[in-house]
């Protein structure tokens, strides 16, 4: 997928391809790390369930890990 950087008043912005299934007014973290932006969704119940993230740093390969110990 593709997007295009646009001029939104003094800002810019992106328009978030419907196949993403964003809505209007999620919110998300951006993190740029080199020409990289990464964007994260802010949820209150990510980490709710314990059960759902065990065993999760084992599945990842080493790419991933490296993002996710990535300095903001």
């Amino acid at each position: 997928m593709e997007t295009t950087i646009r001029k939104i008043g003094n800002s810019v912005g992106a328009i978030i391809p419907s196949e993403l299934n964003a809505a209007a007014g999620d919110k998300y973290k951006i993190v740029k790390i080199g020409d990289t932006f990464i964007m994260t969704p802010l949820r209150d119940d990510l980490f709710s369930n314990e059960d759902d993230w065990l065993g999760f740093r084992d599945s990842i390969s080493k790419e991933d890990r490296e993002w996710d110990e990535a300095e903001n």
